[in-house]
């Protein structure tokens, strides 16, 4: 509390300040630090699956992410074991000055390739949706699931 006050013992006048705005813009710092460290945690991770006639056409597995919001991508992970195709093909998506432009493709044996696929592996940062797709070059792997599962993480 601000005003003058004398120390026992002594005949001097001590002057105390009011600090309630700076300990407010304090405050504020460490809300502001707080909700960016909050966001460290990460998003609940996302795991399903999809199904479409992949051998028809190459059809979205999973859509990530958001448009014009930051994210960062630490895994995606694709689960091919319910197909049989000898090539499996996996693109990914994403809109690049306003126009959508593939970044990624690869090709897959679901016969000898694991049945899991780690697509990404370590983090990278997105800020418009991640479309990921897949195509076979057998009929048997139309209406089959195709399981996916992915960890974002806010910026």
């Amino acid at each position: 509390m601000p005003g003058e006050f004398y120390i026992e013992g002594k005949k001097e006048k001590v002057t105390l300040k009011d600090l309630s705005a700076e300990v407010a813009a304090l405050e504020a710092k460490c809300d502001a630090i707080k909700g960016q460290t909050d966001k460290l945690v990460g998003e609940a991770p996302v795991a399903d699956s999809s199904t479409a006639d992949w051998n028809m056409a190459e059809n979205n597995v999973v859509a990530i992410g958001a448009s014009n919001t930051k994210y960062k991508l630490h895994s995606l992970l694709l689960g091919i074991h319910n197909l049989v195709g000898t090539v499996v093909t996996v693109r990914m998506y994403i809109l690049l000055n306003g126009v959508e432009r593939r970044v990624y493709e690869q090709t897959f044996d679901a016969t000898s390739d694991p049945p899991g696929l780690w697509i990404v592996n370590g983090t990278v940062g997105i800020h418009q949706v991640l479309r990921v797709t897949l195509e076979s070059n057998n009929a048997a792997d139309n209406g089959k699931a195709v399981y996916y599962d992915y960890m974002l993480e806010a910026m």
